[in-house]
């Protein structure tokens, strides 16, 4: 052979073999791309901030159970409950992550705790995939109370500030919901501590308070018991089936509202794209009759709320707890 037709040989080698590195390199950049966007790809673990069996702990179980029964994403959730510091140590140990799968499932009990300097994060320090539903609660008085109306307590209060004793928890929900209150209508209550539910229905049996918080759910389960309770407002932003005769506190002229919604939160540096897919299951999940169910039966509200409108209503609450924490500290 030629040195010149070897050479020619040479360059149509060369030639086809770049043709074909060109057309494989799209395949393989193709297939590197969908490994890497493919996601979650393995268990996305699920922090909870309470010991099992609470509320935020059974909808992140029911929700879990929804999205592997359906496939909607190809691995499960894995629930580990973190209990202990006020949410401190579950909301540190999910920002601290650094695998890509972990999430955290709370509640706006975090905003409470940030106004109050209980911790060193808030919702800036997270990606907000979005609200779960949520549940809303009612100031109860005891049924021979003789206050049949919210407007009954608040004249009271007026006429004689502080002559009303409120069961609460320091720096808890219905310490900071009653404050809300309190600074919208314009009244002023004394405090008994009472740090549970229970609790405070032991106060208002007794005699030892006259007004308290509670969730729906616990005020349906506690109003035809120990003496009884009347609701005379509730905080959801609309009523609800299950107590359909108690008016929201918006509707009775006081801007204030109190969803608690099951808030799904992940580290900053989650990609945007993994946040979508995880919200998007959870949104199908909510739509799930078995969701539905449990929602309505435990007086819940059973909604899907985005990420960014969930971001934004929560730092917007935030600022007015800052206001009532600098009040209360």
């Amino acid at each position: 052979m030629s040195p010149t037709r070897r050479s020619a040989l040479r360059r149509g080698l060369a030639l086809s073999l770049a043709a074909a590195l060109s057309l494989a390199a799209p395949l393989v950049a193709g297939g590197t791309a969908s490994a890497q966007e493919a996601w979650p790809q393995k268990p996305i673990r699920v922090i909870v901030p309470f010991k099992p069996g609470g509320r935020t702990d059974v909808v992140a179980r029911l929700l879990g159970k929804v999205i592997e029964e359906k496939g909607l994403l190809p691995h499960p959730l894995v629930i580990v409950n973190m209990d202990g510091g006020g949410g401190a140590i579950a909301g540190r140990a999910a920002l601290d992550a650094d695998d890509g799968h972990t999430v955290l499932h709370w509640h706006h009990q975090m905003l409470i705790a940030n106004a109050m300097g209980l911790i060193d994060f808030g919702p800036d320090a997270f990606t907000s995939i979005g609200f779960t539903g949520g549940g809303s609660p009612v100031w109860a008085v005891r049924a021979d109370s003789g206050y049949e109306t919210l407007a009954d307590v608040v004249d009271k209060l007026k006429e004689e500030p502080g002559s009303l004793v409120e069961a609460i928890g320091i720096g808890s929900i219905p310490h900071f919901v009653g404050a809300l209150l309190a600074k919208e209508a314009g009244f002023e209550t004394r405090k008994v501590q009472a740090n549970s539910g229970a609790d405070r229905l032991k106060m208002i049996a007794g005699g030892n308070a006259d007004i308290a918080l509670f969730a729906a759910s616990e005020y349906l389960n506690a109003k035809d018991v120990a003496g009884g309770l009347d609701a005379v407002v509730f905080f959801g932003p609309n009523r609800i089936d299950n107590i359909p005769d108690v008016p929201t506190a918006k509707e009775l002229g006081y801007d204030v509202t109190w969803a608690n919604p099951n808030w799904w939160l992940a580290p900053a540096d989650m990609p945007a794209e993994h946040a979508a897919i995880l919200a998007e299951a959870l949104k199908t999940a909510m739509e799930d009759p078995s969701i539905q169910e449990y929602f309505a039966e435990n007086a819940l509200d059973a909604y899907w709320t985005p990420g960014d409108e969930a971001q934004a209503e929560s730092e917007a609450l935030l600022e007015d707890l800052k206001e009532i924490a600098a009040e209360i500290r």
